[in-house]
């Protein structure tokens, strides 16, 4: 079964640097914390139904109603018992000693709702492989033969990966730690990784991509791109320029060059990539011309690495 990947979607001129928006590095953000990063719908389910039933079952048994702590929307509203005698004939008489023994085993609440949501999932039957779109092969070229953009891992690599990300994206850094990681292997070694910056998280997010871009334009992309990556403070515009400063870079150069013309024009040529492809949102890949939305980790990755030994 193909495991979906979650993304964020593309936003122009966005000021959300400090709203989470699945998978940003906003502090204190977990909501991606699964391991292939997706939130599915059954796991709000699971917990609704939890949560719903927990409430019904401690009302019934415990003589407490919703209409006691204010009013109670949802589900729940119908089956909620307003009197201890609506409860089961065989609990009456014993309300106290049932209360006493959920206030004591509370859990049994869980357990229970658990089994019964866990026989349930059983029956559903296994949802079948996402089929991966092509992208249009013109525009794919387009992107490979355009000297504007950059190349990591082998330049002449048969195995194209062609990556749209935001520096500011959680699920994005983990792609391109995975992607560095795996194009300085011997087994990566046919891979030609073209990542397409593409901001999506407002001005701090076209600030960062602006300045690793300006490093290009002395030679350090790859350098700039992999300092970015690893860093895990806010990037302002003086701790850019303190990053180039510690790569050698030419501080004077790399600003001018960040805030010019020929950047901002980059800029906007990857964004109208992403348009024309339907990207609607980072990180996204062109995985040897198959679109692969979301991130590009676990076993993804390992069997894109496997093709790549395979591509001739």
């Amino acid at each position: 079964m193909t495991k979906k990947h979650k993304n964020t979607p593309v936003k122009e001129n966005t000021k959300a640097e400090n709203t989470c928006q699945c998978g940003c590095e906003t502090e204190g953000c977990h909501c991606h914390d699964k391991a292939d990063g997706t939130i599915k719908p059954a796991v709000w389910l699971k917990c609704g139904t939890m949560l719903a039933s927990a409430i019904i079952i401690s009302a019934t048994i415990l003589g407490v109603t919703p209409c006691d702590r204010g009013p109670m929307r949802g589900p729940a509203d119908k089956a909620a018992f307003h009197r201890p005698e609506k409860a089961p004939k065989a609990w009456r008489g014993n309300e106290e000693e049932m209360r006493k023994f959920i206030m004591q085993n509370p859990k049994v609440l869980i357990d229970s709702v658990e089994a019964y949501y866990q026989a349930q999932q059983a029956k559903q039957a296994p949802a079948q492989p996402q089929e991966l779109k092509t992208a249009p092969a013109d525009l794919v070229a387009k992107i490979v033969n355009d000297k504007t953009n950059y190349s990591l891992g082998n330049p002449k690599g048969k195995f194209v990966i062609i990556e749209f990300f935001d520096y500011q994206c959680g699920w994005c850094k983990r792609t391109n730690k995975a992607l560095a990681e795996v194009i300085a292997k011997p087994e990566g070694k046919n891979i030609r990784w073209i990542p397409i910056d593409t901001p999506i998280f407002g001005d701090a997010s076209e600030t960062i991509a602006r300045y690793v871009l300006a490093a290009g334009e002395q030679g350090k992309y790859a350098e700039m791109h992999d300092a970015v990556g690893a860093a895990t403070e806010r990037l302002d515009e003086k701790a850019l320029i303190e990053m180039g400063k510690k790569l050698g870079l030419d501080t004077k150069k790399l600003t001018a060059d960040a805030n010019g013309d020929k950047i901002k024009g980059k800029l906007k040529a990857n964004q109208e990539f992403a348009r024309t492809l339907n990207i609607s949102g980072v990180p996204m890949l062109i995985v040897d011309g198959k679109i692969n939305p979301g991130a590009l980790l676990g076993e993804r990755l390992d069997k894109a690495v496997k093709a790549s030994q395979a591509k001739k």
